[in-house]
């Protein structure tokens, strides 16, 4: 699935010149945004609810919280948990039932079964299975986990889980303990182009817990970046950088009022049905473009003689039409 860039480069681009009508390019992240930038919260905790959840609201940013639902804290604040944040559009990841671990193998496969079932019970009218995040959970004494990495890898397996980036060297308050510092790690990662992030545990209370005011000075930060960062969820950047990987832009037919594409992807669209970003080329004449793909309807201006929408990968092909 993986290609080298060069490769990746040539299968994302219409086989025309750069400046032909209907040439276009797959962004490497949504709406064409330098990177992916993720915030991670870990143990389900009741300051993530009380501070985190509502600064990231203001502001539009997408966080992924590691649920632990049989830990005493997550019962606080069941309701939220269980309703309220993932309607909001935030994203569940899957970081054991308990955070205890438990006597054999076969206890580890059952608190990570457990826990995705609890994520499943969320979103009832979502399709299932999907992918959903993993978190490992730290801080457990090696005989309470007693499972090896190929047994391990077989529960995520089964259960559709993807692994985060590591905790080491994303840790608030252990690889970065100052606004400032977190906001370096951001401009790293905007300068590589990368998928990166933070992982948090408490904010404003709990266990190595970020001061309030430090995570204020982040989120702020990330809004006035906001032209270049896509603050969303692991699952998102994921789906969106494997579909974007595997996909290839066709072109059909153009000429002075209409071109036509389309959007193949060879990753299986029961996992990875995630709109991709491309950018048309069209007339420099173009100004305002009305897009279709089946029954996505959409409007876009023209700048500069090229055109930003999202489309689905699939068989239904992408029409822009001169308005």
């Amino acid at each position: 699935m993986h290609q080298t860039l060069a490769t990746l480069l040539l299968a994302a681009t219409v086989a025309t010149a750069a400046d032909d009508p209907g040439a276009t390019r797959i962004a490497r992240w949504k709406d064409d945004k330098a990177c992916a930038f993720l915030l991670m919260f870990d143990d389900s905790l009741p300051s993530q609810v009380k501070n985190v959840v509502p600064e990231l609201t203001r502001r539009g940013f997408i966080g992924t919280f590691f649920i632990n639902p049989s830990n005493g804290l997550y019962a606080g604040n069941r309701l939220a948990w269980e309703k309220d944040i993932p309607a909001a559009g935030f994203e569940l990841g899957n970081h054991t039932l308990t955070h205890k671990g438990g006597k054999s193998a076969a206890d580890i496969a059952q608190e990570v079964r457990a826990c995705n079932d609890v994520i499943h019970a969320t979103t009832p009218t979502l399709p299932w299975p999907r992918l959903v995040s993993w978190g490992q959970p730290g801080g457990i004494k090696p005989e309470s986990w007693p499972i090896s990495k190929e047994e391990l890898a077989v529960a995520l397996k089964e259960n559709h889980l993807v692994t985060r980036p590591d905790f080491g060297g994303r840790g608030a308050m252990i690889a970065f303990k100052t606004g400032p510092e977190m906001l370096a790690h951001v401009d790293k990662a905007i300068a590589q182009g990368s998928m990166e992030g933070i992982i948090f545990h408490g904010v404003g209370g709990e266990w190595i817990t970020t001061p309030l005011p430090v995570f204020l000075e982040l989120v702020e930060g990330l809004a006035a970046r906001r032209d270049k960062l896509w603050v969303t969820g692991h699952i998102r950047a994921v789906q969106y950088a494997i579909e974007r990987e595997a996909a290839t832009v066709t072109l059909g037919t153009r000429d002075a009022a209409q071109i036509t594409l389309t959007l193949a992807c060879t990753a299986d669209p029961k996992f990875y049905d995630q709109p991709l970003t491309l950018r048309t080329t069209v007339p420099a004449d173009w100004t305002t473009c009305a897009i279709s793909q089946g029954k996505r309807q959409t409007e876009a201006r023209a700048s500069a003689g090229t055109v930003r929408y999202d489309a689905v990968p699939g068989n239904e092909p992408i029409v822009i039409t001169r308005r």
